[in-house]
């Protein structure tokens, strides 16, 4: 597979930028884990929103809220411009979170290759894409399914896309799940930790293919509905 070159997308936050590099690496298979209210989709937001920012296309495919819910999810950690970019089509919104829709085995199944073909036949409408949380998508789907999922993901980084991952930590069993971490260029691990009295996120890059020289690699941040992702430096955290 012919990897391309890759180039710096700011975030849209210069704190975050600052201590990036830059900016993330595109384009890119990233996963990010955390588990819940550990900042993981609020990071895959911010990611995505810079690419928007630059005037790329994107995509969510939204597992746990609709596209109405999204939308203000990313207003209301400023991310200001969500509603504008989804208006004029310039952000896309495929939801698999519907009401009085039960997952069943055989359905569940499906989800995974039904998701790659949609990807796939549409990957001139989006430049980066965000699954969250790839966490409800592993619930029926075997091994060989996944694995070719993300072979499949990893082929769309090929022609110049990115696709950003959220899961939780427990989302599958061992084996694979650390199948899935090396299948992706980038891997970061998002956790809540006690520091100083406040509980704040701790956001650690243990990989990311063409990452910066230079770039922090453990960086500790609270998701403030006022100024949304705020860098915490740790002297200041620990005061």
């Amino acid at each position: 597979m012919i990897r391309m070159r890759h180039v710096i997308i700011s975030t849209g936050n210069e704190e975050l930028d600052i201590r990036l590099g830059g900016g993330f690496p595109h384009p890119n298979l990233i996963l990010i884990e955390g588990d819940h209210g550990s900042g993981k989709s609020a990071l895959g937001q911010q990611f995505l929103y810079g690419a928007l920012k630059r005037g790329l296309k994107g995509l969510v495919v939204a597992t746990e809220v609709t596209p109405r819910e999204l939308v203000r999810s990313m207003k209301e950690i400023q991310l200001v411009d969500a509603d504008k970019f989804y208006m004029f089509g310039q952000l896309r919104i495929l939801t698999l979170h519907l009401k009085r829709f039960e997952w069943r085995r055989r359905l569940g199944r499906l989800v995974l290759p039904i998701l790659a073909e949609y990807l796939e036949k549409n990957q001139e409408r989006f430049d980066v894409a965000l699954i969250d949380s790839l966490t409800q998508l592993l619930t029926y789907a075997d091994t060989s399914t996944v694995l070719n999922f993300m072979k499949r993901l990893r082929l769309l980084t090929s022609v110049g896309k990115s696709v950003i991952l959220t899961m939780h930590p427990n989302a599958t069993e061992p084996a694979l799940a650390s199948k899935i971490r090396g299948m992706c260029d980038g891997y970061i691990k998002v956790r809540n930790e006690a520091i100083g009295g406040r509980i704040l996120k701790v956001m650690s890059v243990v990989k990311m293919r063409g990452m910066p020289p230079g770039a922090e690699t453990s960086i500790t941040f609270d998701v403030d509905p006022a100024m949304g992702i705020k860098i915490v430096p740790i002297k200041a955290a620990k005061a």
